[in-house]
């Protein structure tokens, strides 16, 4: 998987996963709508003020944002909305944008999505029938583990969330660990003492979750 979802519900899958390029809009929210939760479709109504957008309002007549946070505007009607960061332009994870159908928050269709492109809002990849989303790329850490003194620095490399990663040799030109005197790579250990699961080198990892390689000289 590629680097598009860093940062944004790394630990919050149930929310909007967004690219984080496209710079936040400020938009003035209609008071006493209640909370409205980031993912959410807004529209411009006539005054001014942006709307949890319906079937209806999700189309090429009315101006369209994306919620990128959460915000409260007051149960009562009295509140007054200050602004809230939202996306015109960006790119969205299938099933994390919500509008408003009947009271109940529903996942915009294939049609909504159409209109929503033409206001800069992509969508990239659809994970309604997912389980556990994964999102970001798997890292991948080396440790010299007492290497060569002085101590050599971690080496942390990214790769696409579950594909295939080969494992590198500690001279490879990424890495470039020296191995102590007398002694000579072996191979890696998820643990530092040698305890836990070897790699070696040239050893293809599913890379469904980050690993942290420990270079093990002999």
């Amino acid at each position: 998987m590629s680097k598009l979802y860093d940062t944004i519900g790394t630990s919050t899958p149930d929310q909007l996963l967004a690219k984080v390029e496209a710079d936040p809009i400020a938009v003035n929210l209609l008071p006493g709508q209640g909370e409205l939760k980031r993912g959410t479709v807004l529209y411009k109504d006539a005054n001014g003020f942006y709307v949890k957008a319906g079937n209806a309002n999700i189309s090429t007549s009315y101006d369209l944002v994306v919620l990128n946070e959460d915000v409260d505007t007051g149960n009562d009607g009295t509140a007054v909305a200050e602004v809230a960061a939202a996306y015109r332009e960006g790119t969205f994870i299938d099933g994390k944008v919500k509008y408003n159908n009947s009271g109940t928050m529903a996942p915009v269709t294939a049609a909504h999505k159409v209109v929503l492109r033409l206001f800069g809002i992509k969508f990239n990849q659809s994970v309604e029938s997912a389980g556990t989303f994964q999102n970001g790329p798997a890292l991948i850490t080396y440790k010299a583990n007492n290497g060569a003194s002085p101590a050599e620095a971690d080496v942390v490399i990214e790769t696409a969330r579950g594909g295939s990663y080969t494992v590198l040799n500690n001279t490879d030109s990424k890495l470039g660990f020296t191995a102590p005197a007398t002694k000579a790579f072996s191979k890696w250990n998820t643990k530092a003492d040698g305890s836990g699961t070897d790699y070696a080198a040239a050893a293809s990892y599913t890379a469904n979750a980050d690993l942290t390689l420990y270079a093990v000289w002999a």
